[in-house]
């Protein structure tokens, strides 16, 4: 009777009818949305530098921190959050969190719904799921391409519905913070800002952006699954499994540089595919009417190859790092007497 009773306790409790699967998942994303909502200055701010909007002024100092050439520095990310809300009040550091929450959620939602209907009903898109599960290296290299090949489309398809669904959120977000540069009030809260575009550019209003935002998500999954592949299969050949198996140490070492592997290369890959990111944020507000789509803030974009070709010179990088952002381009002597940048694309 006691081991019936234990087995009782040990049962899963579902919550709100949930499976497990379910409630761990949504748990993780409620922690995630939490830390989304705590670091959302750092968003707003990284969207207005994406936006071109340099309205501080440059600091000196050396091209390495404490050597090579002089250069100017715009403001890292945390001095731009400070002097934007000694400007304009800290409430500004989290205009359009509405709309980011809710397009966080939303994407996550169905991405992990996509998921789950893709797992159940379509098993086989991608190919067959016999490798799953095994471990790398009693995969051959056909095996274990195949199984990455597998997991990339299957990983490509949820991330494009998701991306799909939580788009027009975003674009709300993106006008939100916007309006800040001209001083505006057009985009109020997400869901008055989703009747508003609708209202006045219809449906294609509230997708602005979505080709590069897609063409950058799929880039992402496509690089981390492929350079996971080359990384696993190196560790392979590299004789560490083998080590793995004779001591504790080899199996430590091996655990290490797997997790370095899966720590750097969305990292790197990331910083690849950042271009996509930046012009989607851009072509956002194509269209919103706002002050930042019309000169002299920027010329008005037809496509969004159109804003990759005017940004390619020096922009398609701007806001990809928040700290030493050495101004590459002009210097100007603003009324105030300390020099400013001259943004040759967004002035």
């Amino acid at each position: 009777m006691a081991a019936i009773d234990a087995n009782v306790q040990l049962a899963h409790d579902p919550f709100l009818g949930m499976t497990e699967e379910d409630e761990k998942f949504y748990k993780g994303l409620a922690a995630k949305t939490l830390v989304a909502a705590a670091t959302y200055p750092i968003t707003a701010v990284k969207t207005l530098i994406q936006l071109g909007h340099e309205p501080f002024p440059l600091s000196s100092g050396k091209a390495l921190i404490v050597a090579g050439r002089n250069a100017y520095f715009l403001p890292n990310g945390f001095s731009y959050a400070k002097q934007l809300a000694e400007k304009k009040g800290v409430s500004v550091l989290w205009t359009g969190l509405d709309s980011a929450l809710v397009s966080f959620v939303v994407g996550g939602t169905v991405g992990h719904v996509a998921k789950k209907h893709l797992d159940k009903y379509y098993p086989e898109v991608g190919g067959s799921a016999e490798f799953d599960g095994k471990e790398e290296k009693a995969l051959s290299d056909h095996e274990s391409f195949r199984r990455m090949l597998r997991a990339c489309i299957r990983d490509s398809t949820v991330r494009t519905v998701a991306v799909i669904v939580a788009r027009p959120m975003t674009v709300v977000c993106v006008r939100q913070i916007a309006q800040l540069i001209g001083g505006e009030a057009k985009y109020q809260t997400v869901f008055q800002g989703l009747r508003l575009i609708g209202i006045e550019e219809g449906p294609g209003g509230l997708f602005s952006g979505l080709i590069p935002h897609i063409l950058g998500e799929l880039a992402v999954v496509a690089g981390v699954h492929f350079a996971t592949y080359f990384a696993e299969r190196a560790i392979v050949r590299s004789g560490l499994y083998e080590k793995a198996n004779e001591s504790e140490q080899g199996k430590k070492e091996l655990d290490d540089v797997r997790k370095a592997v899966h720590f750097i290369v969305p990292f790197a890959v990331n910083s690849v595919t950042y271009p996509y990111s930046l012009v989607s944020t851009v072509m956002a507000v194509a269209g919103s009417g706002l002050a930042v789509s019309f000169l002299p803030y920027s010329p008005a974009f037809p496509t969004w190859m159109s804003a990759w070709d005017y940004l390619s010179p020096h922009g398609l990088k701007r806001g990809s790092r928040l700290f030493l952002r050495e101004q590459q381009g002009a210097v100007s002597v603003g009324v105030d007497k300390q020099l400013y940048a001259t943004n040759r694309h967004f002035v």
